[in-house]
């Protein structure tokens, strides 16, 4: 069964596709250490093929580019990226064991421990 097939069956419905959501305590975090611009994105490597990237954003805003705004934060999305992180959660915890940031990706077939 292709695509086709399955947008002809009567009740077929399409999933819904998420944006990216950060949480509260990740806003707050990033805040709180002076980022009020912050790009995100991915890049290639690790062990399961991509890597997500937070740095400061230090570049010039281009039409393509995702902005989500969270109170006082600037999320800066690369068009290149997005497709990427769409439904990916931002979370941060200040746990002394696990703590840091979180990202939970839906699409992700495996991860990293």
């Amino acid at each position: 069964m292709d695509a086709r097939d399955l947008l002809e069956q009567p009740d077929f419905v399409p999933p819904e596709i998420k944006d990216i959501e950060i949480t509260e305590a990740a806003v707050n975090r990033l805040l709180q250490v002076g980022y009020k611009q912050v790009e995100f994105s991915v890049e290639g490597g690790g062990c399961s093929g991509m890597n997500y990237k937070m740095t400061k954003f230090d570049r010039k805003l281009n039409d393509n580019d995702k902005v989500i705004k969270e109170g006082d934060l600037e999320l800066v999305i690369p068009f290149s990226s997005f497709v990427y992180l769409l439904g990916t959660k931002i979370d941060f915890s200040d746990d002394l064991l696990n703590g840091g940031f979180k990202f939970s990706n839906p699409q992700a077939n495996r991860t990293c421990g």
